[in-house]
């Protein structure tokens, strides 16, 4: 579709892929240096193969048990991607 030649990282400006699926998506380096509201750093990944989606405190690998994050102290949701993966986004 050619509405969509371009996008951005909603974080820092960063080229990004084009997704019409996730249009506030954060870049790879954004999405790695997401926090919980208290400023400690998570990580998340699938649970499987299959996906699923677990958010652990990347300090200490204890359940974070939300998919609201921030970056750069912007909320942002992480949570599955439809066809695998992890992906964030800025909530508007």
């Amino acid at each position: 579709m050619d509405a969509m030649k371009s996008q951005f990282c909603p974080i820092c400006a960063a080229p990004v892929t084009p997704s019409e699926r996730y249009p506030r998506y954060v870049c790879r380096e954004c999405a790695a240096k997401a926090q919980s509201k208290d400023g400690r750093p998570l990580k998340f990944m699938n649970e499987g193969l299959s996906g699923g989606f677990i958010a652990q405190y990347a300090d200490t690998g204890k359940k974070y048990p939300r998919h609201e994050c921030y970056v750069a102290g912007i909320k942002c949701y992480a949570d599955e991607a439809r066809l695998g993966g992890i992906v964030i986004q800025v909530i508007e």
